[in-house]
């Protein structure tokens, strides 16, 4: 399992359990290692995932996690 795979499963998990977004936030980054591909590797595996039907209940939800902690790392 990638780093990607593996951060994109936490962000699905967190969605689902319904924990603060900055506690999943927090949790998604450290599990990524800071590594700002990885993040992005799994958010393109959720959006991949969003379009074919039916969709993740909370795929939004972990969508927006990663968009977060995104917005956190560097460039």
């Amino acid at each position: 399992m990638t780093t990607a795979e593996s951060v994109r499963d936490l962000a699905i998990a967190l969605a689902r359990s319904g924990v603060e977004r900055a506690d999943a936030v927090q949790e998604v980054e450290s599990a990524s290692s800071g590594r700002r591909v990885a993040v992005v590797r799994a958010r393109q595996l959720m959006v991949s995932s969003a379009e074919a039907p039916p969709p993740e209940p909370d795929t939004a939800e972990a969508i927006a996690i990663l968009d977060d902690v995104l917005a956190r790392l560097p460039v």
